[in-house]
């Protein structure tokens, strides 16, 4: 019998807890947020967890193409350095010479590079990497399950969208050219039409009988409304808490800016009034709305474990903000519906 050390691990927060223990690539390989070409993970050499790249034999990657090529180099360098200490050689060898299956499908969500472009977004993509010509491509096309519960043949409805997206994916959908924009046509039996009120209009599609299955977790775990926007997330979210009976409960975070000199005058010009108002990707509302039964994501914990969920220190990672500051927040926001990278 041969016992292989293996580090499963996913790009984002939600596949990684489809993984027995999972976590997500930056909280294992310690990748720094604000990556660049030359950065490397955070692991020390003598540590556990260079220990622990030590004597892994296999890394399982999912969602691989989600995330920049900056952090697979970061990854490669980093695991160069100490197989080095090790065997020399291994360092001339991508990744270490550690054996890296990467998970995912380059039709879906590709890097998230704010204000940038197709040829931007496409340079950060993993196929633009150096390590992109070691890498030994296996497609596979049998029909896999989309969610918990659900396969292609077992429901129709997500059988037929399901087809819909592969073929937008792929090309086949109108004359579409090899551009940024063009047009499409969407299937009658997927749209919403003759709505008054849009939210409401998609709200009664995707929970129906709201009120009568607040109370069961197979009821909620099993859709989810997606949008692209954060805004309109926290639209819908807040229309459809306002559907469940109950009474609500407000918190509010206490934010503030880190590391502040007295004699600086960074609080007077950005006030307490302003730092609430700052919200994105990870960070959770100033202003969190919550009622019984109302279904949550966690941002910052581990998932399958049961836990004591406690207002935390969050400090948001945008490097564009001119400071920095932390918010005092409970780690959750409302999931009645999510972001389309987060599904």
């Amino acid at each position: 019998m041969i016992f292989l050390n293996i580090v499963s691990i996913a790009s984002s927060g939600i596949a990684s807890q489809l993984i027995p223990g999972g976590r997500t690539a930056h909280s294992r390989f310690s990748i720094p947020l604000n990556i660049d070409g030359n950065s490397t993970c955070h692991i020390v050499q003598g540590s556990d967890l260079a220990e622990l790249m030590v004597h892994t034999k296999l890394i399982i990657w999912d969602e691989a193409p989600m995330v920049h090529r900056h952090c697979f180099e970061a990854l490669d360098r980093t695991l160069r350095d100490i197989m080095h200490s090790q065997n020399a050689a291994l360092a001339k060898h991508p990744f270490g010479g550690k054996v890296v299956v990467l998970g995912g499908d380059f039709r879906q969500i590709l890097p998230v590079i704010p204000r940038a472009g197709r040829e931007d977004i496409v340079l950060a993509s993993l196929n633009s990497s150096y390590l992109w010509p070691s890498c030994k491509v296996l497609s596979l096309t049998k029909n896999m399950r989309l969610s918990q519960g659900y396969s292609v043949e077992e429901n129709s409805n997500i059988s037929r969208f399901a087809e819909w997206i592969l073929k937008v994916g792929e090309g086949n959908i109108g004359k579409i050219m090899n551009d940024e924009e063009h047009e499409i046509t969407i299937d009658d039996d997927i749209l919403i039409d003759d709505a008054e009120d849009l939210i409401q209009a998609i709200v009664e599609s995707t929970y129906p009988k709201l009120v009568d299955n607040f109370k069961n977790y197979v009821y909620f775990r099993e859709r989810a409304i997606l949008s692209p926007t954060l805004d309109d997330v926290a639209q819908v979210n807040e229309f459809m808490l306002g559907l469940l009976p109950g009474e609500e409960r407000t918190y509010l975070s206490s934010d503030a800016i880190c590391n502040q000199d007295p004699q600086d005058q960074l609080a007077e010009v950005y006030t307490t009034e302003f730092l609430n108002t700052i919200c994105g990707s990870g960070l959770p509302y100033h202003q969190l709305k919550l009622k019984v039964g109302a279904p949550i994501m966690l941002l910052r914990k581990f998932a399958g474990e049961k836990v004591l969920i406690a207002r935390m220190l969050i400090s948001p990672s945008d490097y564009k903000l001119p400071f920095k500051f932390q918010r005092r927040q409970f780690p959750v926001v409302l999931s009645f519906a999510i972001t389309i990278n987060k599904s």
